[in-house]
């Protein structure tokens, strides 16, 4: 279990709470509950009411909706040090996604009764607001991502955006670690599993991407990016 000062350095540099005062981050620390979920539990479903609020410390947690057929859409990865389920300050709705623990997790919840406190922070409001925003057009990009470009596209999009930059000093080329299995990209991608390893498959062949354990290595960046601008 986490102890207060520890969890005072977690919230303290959170997404939601960096900044803040520090009698409102003690006020945190000191109220939350430590939580462990292990892969595929659930932290909450679609609908649910509006209960509470989490801070990731360890692991990693997936917003999804499912459709009428079954099939799972991821709409947001939430990070250590990033909060899940914020939409819970605002009152007169329900939850709007089901959230997912990926592999094992540990989050610290806030219950509702401790929002009135947070809330008569004029700070605290604006960053919330803030990130609700960002919340937001990360959604309508997915939006347009999925609407509007094919797989192809899609992938390359995703892979464009999670590279990570090698020492370039060893000239290494640029790399991106991937989602714990393809079912969670294709998730992420809106495709199926099969549809999805078809097209790795095919840019493994053609030299574009190579696999490195759990990482995909982009061989040729320029390409990539002309596949990620295609619309058809």
């Amino acid at each position: 279990m986490l102890d207060i000062p520890r969890r005072q350095r977690l919230v303290g540099r959170s997404d939601l709470f960096q900044g803040m005062p520090e009698p409102l981050i003690q006020y945190v620390a000191t109220h939350c509950i430590e939580r462990s979920l292990g892969d595929r539990d659930v932290l909450f479903l679609k609908q649910d009411t509006l209960e509470f609020l989490a801070l990731v410390v360890e692991g990693r947690v997936y917003s999804m909706v499912h459709g009428p057929d079954g099939r799972e859409q991821i709409v947001g990865t939430t990070e250590v040090g990033q909060v899940v389920g914020e939409s819970a300050l605002i009152d007169g709705h329900a939850r709007e996604t089901s959230a997912y623990a990926c592999g094992p997790t540990r989050i610290l919840l806030l219950g509702r009764r401790h929002f009135s406190v947070l809330c008569a922070e004029p700070l605290f409001v604006r960053r919330l607001l803030a990130l609700l925003m960002r919340r937001l057009q990360s959604v309508m990009e997915l939006l347009e991502m999925v609407c509007l470009y094919r797989l192809e596209s899609r992938l390359a999009r995703f892979l464009l955006a999670n590279m990570e930059d090698d020492d370039l000093s060893v000239a290494t080329l640029p790399s991106v670690l991937m989602p714990q299995n393809q079912g969670v990209l294709a998730s992420m991608l809106n495709t199926s599993r099969p549809k999805l390893n078809v097209q790795l498959q095919l840019w493994r062949r053609l030299g574009l991407i190579s696999s490195q354990r759990d990482r995909i290595v982009i061989n040729d960046i320029d390409h990539l990016r002309r596949k990620a601008c295609a619309l058809n």
